[in-house]
């Protein structure tokens, strides 16, 4: 069971760093992920979606020498056009293995880009809220899709999840790997395998100061 870790500034304990600009949190958000790395998830995804592609660049290359030592691998999130740049100016070996896009920015990316990706080796996952959604990142080529909210999260409060039959359905018409996404936890992680997910990951539990849970849920991973 694959486990990834989606990060999210304003989970961080202290409340205040949604106010803050990056500049002021950064180096406390770069421990968080460090503290993260070091339960040892597959891969985390460097999810900040509001930051500008040079910002964004700047936290990413931060994060990896922060984590250099752990071996958690980073998955770029969205931000294409600044990941054309960074692999333009840096080195292969400093690409990230992987990218994920929410369906926003895919929805700005043409074949073209998503070709392009898989000439250069970069593996990439698109969001699966539906059928349609299934049916578009088939289209485009996805190595892995991530399937939300399947049960209730703060996240999305109000919103009825999809359950695991939501997962069923998906792995019963693809080969795609799916990653289950949406109120994860310990205790519901498995049902989420045995549904046919290839993995989960999760945002809230991960960016907790309390990393007992995500130990508890990475110590799962080989099963």
């Amino acid at each position: 069971m694959r486990v990834i870790c989606i990060t999210n500034h304003d989970l961080l304990p202290d409340q205040k760093m949604a106010e803050m600009s990056y500049k002021a949190w950064r180096d406390t958000y770069v421990d968080a992920i460090d503290g993260i790395a070091a339960c040892h998830p597959q891969a985390i995804v460097l999810r900040e979606k509001l930051l500008s592609g040079i910002d964004y660049t700047n936290l990413y290359e931060a994060v990896l020498r922060k984590t250099a030592a752990e071996d958690t691998f980073i998955i770029w999130h969205d931000h294409y056009e600044a990941l054309r740049l960074f692999m333009r100016f840096h080195r292969r070996e400093e690409w990230p293995l992987e990218a994920f896009f929410s369906g926003r920015e895919a929805k700005a990316m043409t074949g073209a880009d998503f070709r392009e990706l898989k000439r250069e080796g970069i593996r990439y996952g698109l969001p699966c809220h539906s059928m349609i959604e299934l049916s578009d990142a088939v289209r485009s080529d996805a190595d892995f899709i991530a399937a939300s909210h399947i049960f209730e999260t703060e996240c999305k409060r109000g919103r009825k999840p999809k359950g695991t039959e939501f997962l069923r359905e998906i792995t019963g018409v693809t080969d795609i790997p799916v990653i289950a996404l949406g109120g994860i936890n310990t205790a519901n992680a498995v049902s989420c395998t045995e549904a046919g997910a290839a993995g989960v990951a999760v945002m809230s539990l991960a960016m907790r100061e309390d990393k007992s849970a995500l130990r508890e849920l990475v110590e799962m991973q080989g099963s």
